[in-house]
């Protein structure tokens, strides 16, 4: 049987069986998935299931998938134009899934009333049409979790909770709770995602990650005749260990570029000293094209992709595109004054990278200090 028509079964049962009784035997509730280790996964996942206990039909909902054979995969993807789709499975085969790959899942049953049953279902129903199942994924604002929050909002209008309070989380600091056990992920994310990212979130919006929506749905009461929990149970259908171990902080790139730090130091001193070694050039060169494909990258992400996150990226102050103009004009005038405003951008770097200080609106990692650091010391030996 096609999954599109699954559903369609459940509400031809429904009518059939008449509208009150049927719709008593189903079950709404959502799943929340522990993070995987795949980069992909690392944030947890989301998903509503619809357990038909008296017809035997059990389907699973699922907001975050795509299909590898789209054409232009990969540069879609970078890009932010990667159509994401709605797709549904057996609940046996999600629950195969996440046992075999070893991940939690918890499971949140709503405490529903037949016409709120019934609009969730209609919902998925025309959501899965196919000029409806795709949409545009965006990791901020529209994933795999805020389309469940937003299910709630439009199909069960009589719950609500605190949607505007703001959480005094940024959605950077909430990405790095996950990012925490990735030393190089968590650096790497630094540099891609721009000013967007360092925002105070409302607990509407925390609810892109989905440990926060679970806890979300916790709070979320509904008028009755009295004030009611909108999770009617909670339990764990899946439990496991996802603990990660702690990294290595020597493998971590604080340390590295500690280390490198240090290199260039030494490397002044012989400069001071007049020792000048061909190795040192070739050194220079790979730093400063390292750079420049550091600077292009930023660029790329900011103007050449529909990523909201990766626009307005300040680090493009310190991974300046005028490093590499400067590095081909050092031996000249003209070098020489690139060379004197890049230290004043890489000094309000190295100042915003400082824990607790920002002076630009948005976080620099830490490791952001040495490398600026290293760049200045780069420009005064290679233009004195």
């Amino acid at each position: 049987m096609k999954h599109f028509n699954w559903l369609f079964v459940v509400l031809l049962f429904v009518f059939e069986s008449g509208f009150g009784s049927a719709i008593d035997s189903i079950n709404i509730s959502i799943l929340t998935c522990a993070p995987g280790r795949d980069i992909y996964s690392i944030y947890g996942h989301n998903a509503i299931r619809i357990h038909d206990v008296k017809h035997g039909l059990d389907l699973v909902y699922n907001y975050g998938t795509f299909d590898f054979k789209t054409k232009g995969f990969i540069l879609k993807f970078m890009r932010g134009k990667l159509p994401y789709v709605l797709d549904v499975a057996d609940y046996s085969h999600f629950y195969a899934e996440y046992d075999y790959f070893q991940r939690s899942v918890i499971e949140q049953v709503l405490d529903l009333d037949s016409l709120q049953k019934m609009n969730i279902l209609k919902y998925l129903d025309h959501n899965m049409l196919p000029e409806n199942k795709m949409y545009k994924y965006d990791f901020f604002m529209d994933n795999c979790a805020t389309r469940l929050r937003d299910i709630i909002e439009q199909n069960v209008p009589e719950c609500t909770y605190e949607q505007n309070t703001l959480t005094q989380k940024t959605f950077r600091d909430i990405i790095k709770e996950y990012q925490r056990n990735l030393p190089w992920t968590n650096f790497g994310i630094d540099l891609i995602i721009g000013s967007p990212a360092d925002k105070l979130v409302t607990t509407r919006q925390s609810a892109f990650i989905p440990d926060y929506l679970a806890n979300i749905l916790g709070d979320i009461k509904c008028s009755d005749a009295k004030v009611l929990p909108l999770v009617k149970s909670k339990s764990h259908i899946l439990k496991f260990n996802n603990e990660n171990s702690t990294p290595n902080f020597f493998l971590g790139p604080i340390f590295v570029f500690l280390i490198l730090l240090i290199v260039e130091i030494n490397l002044l001193f012989r400069h001071f000293k007049g020792e000048i070694h061909s190795y040192v050039a070739k050194y220079d060169n790979l730093w400063i094209f390292v750079m420049a494909i550091a600077s292009l990258l930023m660029l790329f992400m900011w103007f050449g992709t529909d990523h909201i996150p990766t626009k307005y990226n300040w680090n493009l102050v310190w991974a300046s595109p005028l490093i590499p103009i400067w590095w081909y004009f050092r031996n000249q005038n003209f070098g020489q004054k690139i060379g004197l405003f890049l230290y004043g951008l890489l000094i309000i770097s190295l100042i915003n990278a400082i824990p607790g200080i920002n002076i630009l609106p948005q976080y620099f990692h830490p490791a952001i200090i040495m490398i600026t650091l290293i760049i200045m010391m780069k420009i005064f030996r290679n233009t004195n």
